[in-house]
Formats: C-alpha cells, structure tokens, sequence
C-alpha cells in the first residue's frame, strides 16, 4: 500500500467490486475494505488515502464513524457516504456530522467519479 488509495468502505461486496472496477478504469488505485473495523485497522497502521467512498450502513459500525476517525487524522481526507434511498434520515446526521458529500444508492458512476478527480490529483 505504498501509492495514494481511493478507499472503498462497503459491506457489499458487488458495490465494491462495481466501485472498485469503475475507479481502476479511471486510473485510480483502490483499496477495497468489507466492514470499517478492516478499514480503521489499515488506518492505523498508516494507510495512503488520496479520499474515502464508504457506506453509511457497515456491517459493524456506521459511516458517520469511519468518517469522525478520518477526520481526526493530521491531513484533510476527502469523504463521500453512500448512502441507501431506504434511509433518507441519515443525509441529515452526515450533514450535522460535517460530511459535505453524500450519494445516494443506486449511485451514478459519473457524479463519484467527478467528486474524487475534483478531491484529488
């Protein structure tokens, strides 16, 4: 994990996959992780982020708190949360968190990709 990642935080594996596969076309290196203790593992031990893509409903904890630990890192991290459209009320808890980037599932390729080439390079 030398180079600059686009982390991928889902429990969906075919959203990952999906999200992963469409970044690696855009020239991007991807990290794939399945629940958000995987990833605040590698965030400990020093992982390279140019920006982080993660699902507000984890298996194991929510975005909102992947996104409280990222933020508490010494570099600006962009963050975008996926979220459901079975969940409307989380755009309102990610807002007051202070998550500027929210997407809604069933997502458009083409408003992520724009996000992370305006966050990155």
């Amino acid at each position: 994990m030398g180079r600059d990642s686009v982390c991928i935080v889902d429990g969906d594996p075919a959203v990952r996959d999906s999200l992963s596969t469409l970044l690696d076309l855009n020239g991007y290196h991807v990290e794939t992780f399945s629940t958000g203790s995987a990833f605040l593992r590698q965030l400990k031990s020093g992982i390279r982020m140019q920006c982080v893509v993660c699902e507000a409903d984890l298996p194991d904890t929510s975005g909102v708190r992947i996104f409280e630990k990222v933020q508490a890192l010494p570099d600006s991290i962009p963050f975008a949360l996926l979220v459901s459209r079975r969940n409307p009320s989380i755009v309102k808890t990610a807002h007051k968190a202070g998550i500027e980037q929210v997407f809604l599932k069933p997502l458009v390729h083409r408003h992520l990709i724009e996000f992370i080439s305006d966050h990155t390079h």
